[in-house]
């Protein structure tokens, strides 16, 4: 458990809150958050409203929509039945589709990040993000039969926007937060967007009914709608972000001849040399680029396992999701609670092994029945393990450089998320068989235990006190 003392903990006092009985919306005193004595006047340091917790958290709102609906429970088996039309080969297409943009965004988004922090554009940048998802959703509407190139493109692009602004939006949980609410307000932000994948889901339900094999052109016009329902629903969601959230940091002049692409790479360099003050930020990232792969592939692959494998129809699927999102809601609220009292590490230690708990009954599932057992695993895993693990990387990261810190964050989520899903796609096609697939995905799981098990909770955060300035900062 973290320890409230000062001079234990090596906290700011000013850090400190006064710990009073919890609500579903967390009082003004506990959202509100100073810098370090030590921190360069990079940050707009006043308190942080409600609202502004609210415009966080509703970013998550949307994104939600599109990772349930799109990613996983419904455009995954219209991707599968009626655009590819060969199971096997439309789960190696998928794996490779989320393996592209993955690794696109690992490349961009440390220097992005960078650039961002330093220009006090990180609002710019998740707008930017948002807009991509619009568009690019709403146009699978022209995706039909044997169109598999075309769905592909769009949906590799839709995705990286989606997890550009994962890694933005995730950058300002430092400056709205601090050790004694991380957790919850990560918790609350993952509750809500959980909650929203089951609005979204159930209002393309009647659509989903569209998704069997060989369509009329009626059903093909009714399930072709479904991502632009996203899109508008996205489109909505993501306004009060837009009005709410404020970028508090703030653009630092540019030296003579340089540019924020050229100081963007400069800061990375300085951070990557410095990687021993924050040894154990760096080996969180590790542990999570290892068991977040895991937790990527399971999101991918859920539908297309229920489908095939166990013969679930798409109606039967969007319900299964409309459940496993309550309960996902549940975990991640419920665990921001549990991380604050007894410490993100040992959380994340719990939630992994419900998620190997999830892929050994999946393998051994034989009935609807009892995957809907792993589905409700599976919802707690996530709704935990990855709301945790980012309230810890905030608590690891200096409020200065948070967007740079999460575009890590970004690399760790993305560098090796290719692995899980050509793992599974491989496995599958190879064996004819996705029992085997999911069963290997396991060992992403207990690796990354292993190495969780290194992490020194204590000193990551006395580390975050620190931020990594360039020379003319």
């Amino acid at each position: 458990m973290n320890n409230p003392n000062t001079a234990e903990s090596g906290q700011n006092p000013e850090l400190r809150t006064q710990h009073s009985a919890l609500s579903t919306s967390p009082s003004h005193s506990e959202l509100s958050a100073s810098p370090s004595p030590s921190a360069p006047n990079t940050q707009d340091t006043s308190p942080v409203t409600r609202r502004e917790i609210f415009g966080w958290c509703m970013y998550d709102v949307a994104d939600s929509a599109f990772t349930t609906v799109i990613v996983t429970a419904l455009y995954a088996p219209y991707f599968s039945k009626i655009v590819v039309g060969d199971p096997q080969r439309a789960d190696f297409l998928w794996g490779l589709a989320a393996s592209v943009s993955e690794v696109t965004v690992a490349l961009l988004a440390p220097i992005l990040g960078a650039i961002a922090d330093y220009s006090g554009s990180r609002k710019k940048f998740l707008a930017l993000c948002a807009g991509i998802i619009i568009f690019f959703t709403a146009s699978l509407w022209f995706v039909g039969p044997g169109m598999v190139a075309l769905g592909l493109g769009l949906y590799i692009i839709a995705n990286i926007g989606f997890a550009g602004g994962g890694v933005f939006i995730d950058s300002f949980l430092p400056g709205i937060s601090n050790e004694s609410n991380a957790g919850r307000l990560s918790g609350f932000k993952w509750a809500m967007g959980y909650a929203s994948g089951l609005v979204a889901t159930f209002l393309c339900l009647p659509l989903s009914r569209s998704i069997v094999d060989n369509p009329s052109s009626e059903q093909l016009s009714e399930a072709r709608l479904i991502p632009v329902v996203v899109a508008v629903y996205y489109a909505i969601a993501v306004i009060p972000t837009m009005i709410f959230l404020r970028d508090r940091s703030i653009p630092q002049k540019l030296p003579p001849g340089d540019n924020y692409l050229t100081l963007g790479f400069r800061q990375l360099r300085l951070t990557l040399s410095r990687i021993r003050q924050y040894r154990e930020l760096f080996k969180l990232l590790i542990a999570f680029l290892v068991y977040n792969d895991g937790v990527v592939t399971v999101i991918y692959f859920a539908a297309l396992y229920a489908t095939t494998t166990i013969g679930f129809t798409t109606e039967e699927v969007a319900i299964m999701f409309i459940a496993m999102n309550v309960v996902a809601a549940a975990g991640a609220f419920g665990f921001g609670f549990i991380a604050d009292r007894i410490g993100q590490k040992r959380t994340i230690f719990i939630s992994l092994t419900i998620w190997i708990g999830a892929v050994v009954l999946a393998y051994f599932s034989t009935s609807k029945e009892m995957f809907y057992g792993v589905a409700a695993m599976a919802g707690i895993g996530m709704g935990s393990c990855q709301s945790v693990t980012r309230s810890l990387l905030a608590l690891f990261t200096p409020k200065e450089n948070a967007a740079e810190f999460f575009g890590f964050l970004g690399i760790a989520g993305k560098a090796l998320a290719f692995v899980g899903p050509i793992l599974f796609g491989v496995i599958s096609h190879q064996t004819g068989s996705q029992r085997p697939a999911i069963l290997s995905i396991g060992a992403f799981f207990v690796i990354g235990m292993i190495l969780l098990s290194f992490v020194d909770e204590k000193r990551g955060k006395e580390a975050s006190r620190i931020p990594v300035r360039l020379a003319n900062q």
